[in-house]
């Protein structure tokens, strides 16, 4: 990238979202703030990392009718998505917001850097209890991408709730299916993949996001997939 002046930037996705963060000239506000870089734009021959998660989603959460301020939020993951998430949350004045992960240490970091004070880091074995008492739950893990694995049973889930599954691919994932049929609202992770999209064009070119028509190449290769 930083030997072709025509290459206006990159995405990046998991796993590297953590680590690309280093390897750049510098880091827009919210990428400094959470460690963690989504988008790189290529400007006179800088490379700045940009982390357009973080709103996108608020932003999908917004859209799917769910408003975080004053519920209790049980974010899986302790990577880039996970830590866009738990800032999002925070920032959105969510009450309580545990961070759960296979590494502990890494879920202690994330609320350590961001700030988490009500809530905090929780081992896998509490979900039992967690899952079970949150209003919100967001999986910011890639478990359930192979379309069979979940990180606890559905049964926990109870019909007040509200999961978001920040995979898209499959656009419905096991947590997603065992949420719906436990009559929870559920949602993946395809729109807030076009508000972040949307968000890295407008750094990329610096003109406003063409939102209708990438919207609908969207539904087009989300349609395009489910019939192949």
């Amino acid at each position: 990238m930083r030997q072709d002046q025509r290459v206006l930037g990159a995405a990046v996705t998991r796993p590297h979202t953590v680590a690309v963060a280093g390897l750049l000239d510098g880091l827009g506000p919210e990428a400094q703030v959470m460690g963690a870089v989504n988008t790189i734009s290529h400007r006179a021959g800088a490379l700045i990392g940009w982390n357009t998660d973080r709103a996108a989603f608020l932003q999908a959460l917004d859209e799917a009718g769910f408003q975080p301020k004053g519920h209790a939020a049980l974010v899986l993951g302790a990577g880039g998505a996970a830590r866009a998430s738990v800032d999002a949350l925070r920032g959105a004045a969510t009450a309580k917001i545990w961070v759960s992960s296979n590494d502990l240490d890494q879920a202690r970091a994330v609320c350590r850097e961001l700030g988490v004070t009500l809530g905090g880091p929780a081992p896998l074995g509490s979900l039992s209890l967690l899952a079970r008492k949150v209003d919100l739950i967001v999986n910011a893990t890639p478990v359930g991408s192979d379309g069979e694995s979940v990180l606890f049973p559905v049964d926990w889930i109870t019909p007040a709730q509200f999961v978001f599954d920040l995979i898209y691919q499959p656009a419905v994932t096991p947590l997603v299916l065992g949420a719906r049929d436990r009559g929870a609202r559920a949602i993946n992770g395809l729109t807030m993949l076009l508000f972040q999209a949307l968000a890295a064009f407008e750094i990329w070119t610096g003109q406003p996001a063409p939102e209708a028509a990438m919207r609908a190449a969207l539904e087009r290769a989300v349609v395009g997939r489910l019939s192949a």
